[in-house]
């Protein structure tokens, strides 16, 4: 796309709308917009979005935030089951909700129980397990990776007991010289909500004065400024886990597991927070780029039959149909890879003579 097409005009049609500009000191108000609009609280962990927050927040791997979830669930009792895609809780658990809530000091909250509703309580929606939640307070021998797990779970279950988050969006369109228009947008907090649990920014003044339409406004200057389209962001865990879920590719159990395969095999590195393809692992996607084994869609439709299957959705007919179509695939696809030839470049297998040298040194000593 070039700049023309994305901007709507070229530098040099930019600078002439400037020069123009320049004519005019005044614009005037066509229309003035107030939408009040109201953000819920987000739903429950389930195992996906704590280790996508983890990740922000803290760069933790998906790995290491279910290590630590799991250690909370089976050695320090703190927490519920963490393998789970849900992000409900079961309506039969209105009064633990209410005991844990006063456990954490948070008495206050209880009589939103009854209110939340199916945003938070909603059998349709639970797997073989609900949604995250803490169990007690935390005790005094908790490490710090541990602890910070440990209140993304907590402050995302109080949060869903928290009123909405309210705010006004304005939008102001100012005409200049009856063939310009600028729009300016602006958004004023009226009521932090449940963002109280999660903002420490002090809270920001309206900047827009107090405008209607029909008023004359000084313009003050006219600038441009030269921008460029740009690529797409490079995946981090969090980003990754999150396409992952969207495609329904592997479970909140074997996720974590998967991304750490393709680390170990260098497939992928890392470099900060952000996933790196190797050439190793570029190399694997074009040999395999013509082949289903590597499509997204066709691993999404068999983790969807092997769900079905574990739900029992299709009975025995359906599981063997669905095993000779895998067996009849495989064959297919094993006689493609035999006629594949994979080229390795000179770094890759310097690297790797580097290392066999340095465990025979190892050896030796």
């Amino acid at each position: 796309m070039s700049q023309k097409e994305f901007f709507g005009f070229s530098q040099q049609e930019a600078q002439k709308i400037i020069q123009d500009l320049k004519r005019y000191k005044y614009g005037k108000v066509l229309k003035v917009e107030r939408k009040t609009k109201r953000e819920n609280p987000p739903l429950l962990h389930s195992l996906t979005t704590l280790q996508r927050e983890a990740n922000k927040l803290y760069g933790f791997s998906a790995n290491k935030t279910l290590n630590i979830a799991q250690k909370l669930y089976e050695q320090r009792k703190l927490i519920s089951y963490p393998r789970t895609e849900a992000k409900h809780l079961p309506a039969s658990s209105k009064d633990l909700v209410a005991e844990i809530l006063k456990s954490l000091g948070r008495e206050d909250l209880i009589k939103q129980i009854s209110k939340v509703g199916k945003r938070v309580f909603d059998d349709s929606k639970l797997t073989d397990h609900h949604a995250i939640i803490p169990l007690a307070p935390p005790s005094g021998n908790l490490t710090a990776d541990e602890l910070k797990i440990y209140n993304l779970i907590k402050r995302r279950f109080l949060a869903v007991f928290y009123p909405p988050y309210v705010y006004e969006v304005i939008t102001v369109i100012t005409e200049v010289g009856q063939k310009y228009f600028f729009l300016t947008r602006e958004k004023v907090e009226i009521s932090l909500g449940w963002k109280e649990l999660y903002s420490s920014k002090e809270r920001k003044n309206p900047t827009l004065p107090d405008l209607k339409e029909g008023d004359k406004v000084k313009k003050l200057k006219e600038w441009a400024e030269k921008k460029q389209t740009q690529p797409p962001p490079r995946y981090t865990e969090g980003t990754l886990l999150k396409e992952m879920e969207k495609l329904g590719l592997g479970t909140p159990a074997t996720r974590a597991q998967i991304i750490e395969t393709l680390k170990k095999r260098r497939y992928i590195t890392t470099r900060g927070k952000t996933l790196i393809p190797t050439e190793k692992g570029i190399e694997l996607i074009k040999k395999l780029r013509q082949s289903e084994v590597s499509s997204p869609e066709m691993t999404a439709r068999w983790e969807k039959a092997l769900e079905n299957i574990h739900l029992k959705k299709v009975g025995e007919k359906g599981y063997k149909l669905f095993m000779e179509k895998i067996k009849e695939f495989t064959t297919k696809e094993l006689e493609k890879l035999k006629n594949l030839t994979f080229e390795v470049s000179s770094q890759f297998k310097t690297a790797k003579r580097k290392r066999k040298s340095y465990r025979r040194r190892r050896r030796t000593k």
